[in-house]
């Protein structure tokens, strides 16, 4: 039985042994923890600007309304365009953005304005390289290798996501926000130089016209729409990501509020969410097994609702650790089962443009839902914030009557993958 073991081991880790593949892989890893980090940096540098709720909040939103905006555009560029070439220069916008950062924090020109300005503009290069990513893995590994290769990019994807904030917490606590800020513009430095080292046989894409690139977008808005599968993915990732937003949007406010904290407590707590986070990378390689995945958004949604109304009772700190523990954990679940429903389905010609669609509804429900928490905590109280947030996400298990993930999501709508 060990011999299966590891040829399973041995085929998942197989794309690494291509140069051009690992190389990319761990810088975009790496790159994705610095915008991460660069995030807690600035929801940190907005609450010692001006202590408000709602402001700090949209630090949350900035950062995620350029994948709203941008990323169906994005995805569309990364099916047609130089992947490499698209991915070079959206990082080297978003080495500009976060050296500006660095650069009013140290001239101390830092204004809450600015902050959700530049968090903006960051947010920008994010979108466009996401997706030409994404896409490129196929122009990096044969045939065969491709589905590893899909597995450890959302492997990749989850770590930056799980790493990202807790790090960004404990860099802010040591060397204050513009820490953050120096670490991403560390981390795109290193995705850059990996880029313009990348070999020059890659296949290349013209640039497409306006006109071409209109109806790329609207093939792929057609096809999304089509299908029946993206259609649920949609309308549930933006579900759960208006109310699932408020713990990072608020937990700076938390902090400050509650526990009367200092940045050293922020960090504490987002290393809590990455713990929570990583725990469950590990749960889901077992639970996808045998688990419906149904089941798991659905139970996700109700322990991130509990993680919420516990975070609006928490009067001692070890309590909000915790509840932010089990957020981190439920949160990977939700949006990895519905990252997984796209990869899986996802036709190889629209894949790009499905995954931006995906993001598009996921990152649109992160940032309304950070401008009503934000708003809401600001005029009513952060404990009703939460309460409401967490009533909102288990409401949406409502959902499931109507707009269910399908049983072995992997099979579904197979036709669409020829």
């Amino acid at each position: 039985m060990s011999q299966p073991s590891s040829s399973t081991v041995e085929i998942v880790f197989a794309p690494l042994r291509v140069p051009a593949f690992r190389n990319l892989w761990v810088a975009t890893v790496l790159a994705g923890m610095g915008a991460w980090a660069q995030a807690v940096g600035a929801a940190w540098l907005m609450l010692e600007l001006v202590n408000r709720a709602d402001l700090v909040a949209y630090v949350q939103a900035a950062n995620s309304a350029p994948v709203l905006l941008l990323s169906f555009l994005a995805g569309a560029l990364a099916d047609t365009c130089e992947r490499r070439s698209l991915q070079l220069r959206a990082q080297v916008w978003v080495l500009f953005g976060a050296t500006i950062f660095v650069v009013i924090c140290a001239s101390g020109l830092a204004d809450p304005m600015l902050v959700l300005l530049l968090t903006f503009v960051v947010g920008v290069g994010t979108a466009l390289r996401a997706p030409a990513w994404q896409a490129s893995i196929r122009d990096l590994v044969s045939n065969e290798q491709v589905p590893a290769a899909v597995t450890l990019s959302s492997v990749g994807f989850n770590f930056s996501r799980i790493a990202g904030p807790a790090i960004g917490g404990l860099v802010v606590a040591i060397y204050a926000p513009m820490g953050a800020f120096i670490f991403n513009m560390l981390a795109s430095l290193a995705l850059i130089f990996v880029l313009l080292r990348m070999p020059k046989d890659l296949p290349k894409r013209a640039n497409p016209s306006f006109t071409k690139l209109v109806g790329d977008l609207r093939s792929g808005a057609s096809y999304v729409l089509s299908s029946r599968l993206m259609c649920i993915v949609l309308i549930r990732a933006a579900a759960v990501g208006i109310p699932s937003s408020a713990i990072l949007a608020l937990l700076p406010v938390l902090t400050n509020q509650r526990f009367s904290g200092t940045s050293m407590e922020y960090g504490l707590l987002l290393g809590f969410f990455g713990l929570g986070a990583m725990v469950s990378a590990f749960a889901l390689a077992h639970w996808r097994k045998n688990r419906h995945p149904e089941s798991l958004l659905s139970g996700a949604s109700l322990a991130l609702a509990l993680s919420l109304f516990l975070l609006a009772q928490a009067e001692i700190l070890p309590l909000a650790a915790a509840a932010v523990a089990l957020g981190g954990f439920a949160w990977v679940v939700m949006l990895t089962t519905l990252n997984t429903a796209v990869q899986l389905n996802a036709s190889n010609a629209f894949r790009g443009r499905a995954l931006s669609a995906y993001m598009t509804c996921a990152f649109g429900g992160l940032m309304i839902g950070s401008l009503l928490w934000g708003s809401l905590a600001q005029h009513a109280g952060v404990r009703t914030a939460f309460l409401s947030a967490a009533a909102v996400l288990a409401g949406t298990l409502f959902l499931r009557l109507g707009a269910s993930l399908p049983r072995n999501s992997d099979r579904f709508d197979a036709s669409e993958r020829q």
